[in-house]
């Protein structure tokens, strides 16, 4: 097929972590012709099991990833929390435009600016750029995931305690599958280009609340506990992660503990059809990751 020849074929990248792995098994449940982007094709075994045809190909090293894109129209663009994200979508764009009119679907961040901290500044910088590549693009910027609070899950399983530095401040959490929702239906319908959808969960809570709704989810006592900046860096080095990326998690951490990101959307609704998610129902889908006990009415 020539490069500049499209068909109906998603190009999904970061097809090994847990949203683009979940928008391969998506798109594949609604027959979608999926290519999933990998670096090691050794970890691709689940997205072959989808039926996703594999592309080996480093977002890093722009002249690797020709072929990955030939025949395809829609690309999901997921890139991980590193100091290199910026570039890695620029290497994307240019491919894209090498490959024809691509559109790319970008899993972006919530309100992102260039006065954010780093990761929101990544996230600005990416949206700048493919927002003056010329090529038709849609932002997906959620809020911070529901799913990040099973970093917590040891400690609230063997404590009952939820450790980190977020003082008083409130978040319009999301579930990771209503952002995989949100995904599938922007690379299977029309409609959606120049578009950035700012999608939260249905109620903005502290991480006290948080704990709240654990306690009553998992049928056992959660207390949340403020530690310093400082301790929540270094249990993240602690946990295996570099120094670049503890501390600019610990930023964002920061600013959550600030209430800048106390808010929520109903854009989500809007765009699907679909309510968010609530925490009570992620507390009951994934009880058991927290030690707890399936709570029936």
């Amino acid at each position: 097929m020539d490069a500049n020849t499209t068909s109906n074929t998603i190009l999904v990248t970061g097809a090994t972590g847990n949203v683009g792995g979940a928008v391969v098994a998506a798109l594949r449940e609604q027959g979608a012709q999926v290519r999933a982007l990998v670096r090691d094709v050794g970890k691709a075994k689940a997205l072959v099991d989808a039926g996703a045809e594999i592309a080996v190909g480093d977002l890093d090293r722009p002249e690797t990833l020709d072929d990955a894109f030939v025949g395809v129209n829609r690309v999901f663009l997921a890139t991980s929390v590193n100091p290199s994200a910026a570039l890695q979508v620029e290497n994307v764009i240019e491919v894209a435009k090498r490959s024809g009119n691509t559109h790319i679907v970008r899993l972006g961040a919530a309100r992102a600016s260039m006065e954010d901290p780093t990761i929101g500044r990544l996230h600005a910088q990416s949206d700048a750029a493919l927002k003056e590549s010329g090529l038709p693009f849609t932002v997906l910027a959620p809020q911070s995931f529901m799913q990040n609070t099973m970093m917590a899950a040891p400690t609230v399983t063997s404590e009952g305690a939820i450790y980190m530095p977020l003082k008083d401040g409130r978040l319009g959490l999301i579930d990771a599958r209503d952002v995989v929702d949100a995904a599938v239906y922007v690379l299977t319908s029309a409609g959606h280009e120049g578009q950035t959808y700012t999608i939260t969960g249905p109620v903005s809570m502290s991480f006290a609340d948080v704990a709240s709704r654990m306690s009553e989810g998992l049928g056992k006592e959660v207390t949340y506990i403020d530690i310093p900046l400082e301790a929540c860096r270094d249990a993240l080095t602690g946990m295996g992660l570099d120094e670049w990326t503890a501390n600019a998690y610990v930023e964002y951490f920061d600013a959550f503990s600030q209430n800048l990101y106390d808010f929520v959307t109903d854009e989500l609704e809007t765009l699907t059809g679909k309510p968010p998610r609530t925490f009570e129902q992620f507390v009951t889908d994934f009880s058991e990751v927290f030690g707890g006990r399936q709570v029936t009415a």
